[in-house]
């Protein structure tokens, strides 16, 4: 079987199984109330997959739950098939833009977010901006970007986690402490929160704070030694 024509089956056979995860609580559902969404049943009493060519919320979904495994190529693919069934869809720009900028094309990911800085998306669209300058090295505007991404959606913990992060590198520790504390109890499973809290007590000079922050997230011996390093690479940068 040739490369092209395993790919596609894989993809197949992936989307497949999303879409049977998406049906599962429609089976649980109210079988006396049929004209709900979702509720529909077949003779067997089976709720049907969703038609992902006439539901494009449910594709969308689809989309973010591949981006969730990290298959950002399988996600463009899919995008593509999107966008010529549904053009100009905000949410589809919106993954589009998030799935380049983890594939290494933070140039055209950037002129995505660009296009929704103006829209209902502008928190999100912030957000990867933010992240883009912050790979890049650009702290300032990083700051800038997230500071902004936080006004619009202050509830976000994603948003709330990488200001926090970008706030310690440029050694703002009461703002970072704030807006990680912030993060960690809108949303207490945050790992990537708790590590970076962790991270936040090591450069405070507070090392059993820190310590109990990562038992509590029962982060693994690689993560922490991860943390630990990074505390010291940055205080080498602040104390030479």
């Amino acid at each position: 079987m040739n490369a092209p024509r395993r790919h596609i089956l894989v993809l197949a056979a992936l989307l497949a199984v999303l879409v049977a995860g998406m049906s599962a609580p429609a089976q649980a559902a109210d079988p006396t109330n049929p004209s709900a969404a979702g509720n529909t049943l077949s003779e067997e009493g089976q709720a049907p997959a969703p038609d992902l060519n006439s539901n494009p919320d449910v594709y969308l979904e689809l989309i973010s739950r591949l981006q969730a495994k990290s298959l950002y190529f399988a996600s463009l693919a899919h995008l593509d098939a999107f966008d010529r069934r549904w053009p100009d869809k905000p949410q589809a720009t919106l993954l589009r833009a998030d799935a380049l900028r983890e594939t290494g094309y933070p140039d055209k990911a950037a002129t995505l977010y660009e296009s929704l800085l103006q829209g209902p998306l502008a928190a999100h669209a912030q957000h990867g901006l933010g992240l883009i300058a912050s790979k890049g090295g650009n702290l300032d505007s990083a700051l800038l970007a997230l500071d902004k991404a936080n006004q619009l959606d202050p509830t976000n913990a994603a948003i709330l986690n990488d200001l926090g992060y970008v706030q310690i590198l440029l050694q703002r520790m009461a703002d970072a402490g704030f807006n990680l504390h912030k993060a960690t109890e809108l949303d207490p499973k945050n790992v990537r929160a708790g590590a970076n809290l962790a991270l936040y007590y090591l450069m405070s000079d507070k090392p059993e704070r820190a310590q109990g922050i990562m038992d509590w997230y029962r982060l693994k011996d690689t993560q922490r030694k991860e943390i630990n390093e990074k505390a010291a690479e940055l205080a080498k940068r602040i104390r030479p």
